[in-house]
């Protein structure tokens, strides 16, 4: 087995957000938990798209960081799992068996 650990640095968040934004919106709305906020975000996903950029430009770095820590540790097993479709779609023959994140 080999540990590959990948470090991010200078992170665009907006551009980050523009992607996760309406995923998230769409996971929620599938989701009992979601609610009605699921229902509005997946609705309108450049109303969640804006909300999250105006929320990520009254973060500091560090709670941005904060924040996308708690993210990728939250949603490991659907990261994994679309890791694993992305190296099968491109027929790379590998497993992807785990994702781990720490703040340095």
């Amino acid at each position: 087995m080999i540990e590959l650990k990948i470090l991010l640095d200078n992170v665009d968040y907006d551009s980050l957000a523009d992607v996760l934004v309406p995923l998230v919106a769409e996971k929620m709305k599938e989701s009992e938990s979601g609610g009605i906020l699921g229902g509005i975000l997946a609705k309108n996903p450049s109303t969640a798209s804006s909300i999250a950029h105006t929320l990520l430009k009254t973060m500091s770095q560090e709670k941005r960081d904060e924040l996308l820590v708690q993210l990728v540790t939250k949603y490991r097993d659907k990261l994994l799992e679309k890791g694993r479709e992305a190296l099968e779609k491109q027929g790379v023959n590998m497993e992807l068996s785990d994702l781990s994140v720490k703040k340095m």
